[in-house]
């Protein structure tokens, strides 16, 4: 168990880092979401930031509350759209997050 939010944080990070750099084809995904690429680039770095915060156990609760404030808001946009496929793993994602900041210290 003491390594599952680390896991989960490093994670996190990587997916946020993989959308700043935009080579899997996420301008498309967040354009047909009506999000800017600076919208998109904000959510990518909370999801950076906030997975490495994550990782020690002396910051994990705001890295949670980064990661679930940036995906209460992309999931939100996927539910408008009724996109489930990309909805269900975000939702994981935010619940990841919120149990982050319930079981931090």
């Amino acid at each position: 168990m003491s390594y599952l939010y680390p896991t989960l944080g490093l994670a996190i990070a990587v997916a946020g880092f993989d959308k700043l750099v935009g080579q899997r084809g996420y301008d498309r995904m967040f354009s047909h979401l009506d999000w800017s690429q600076g919208e998109m680039r904000a959510a990518a770095a909370a999801e950076v930031a906030g997975g490495l915060l994550m990782v020690p156990r002396q910051t994990r609760g705001i890295g949670g509350l980064l990661v679930a404030a940036a995906s209460g808001a992309v999931l939100s946009s996927e539910l408008r759209h009724r996109e489930l496929k990309l909805a269900v793993p975000r939702a994981l994602v935010l619940l990841a997050a919120v149990a982050a900041v319930v079981t931090s210290d």
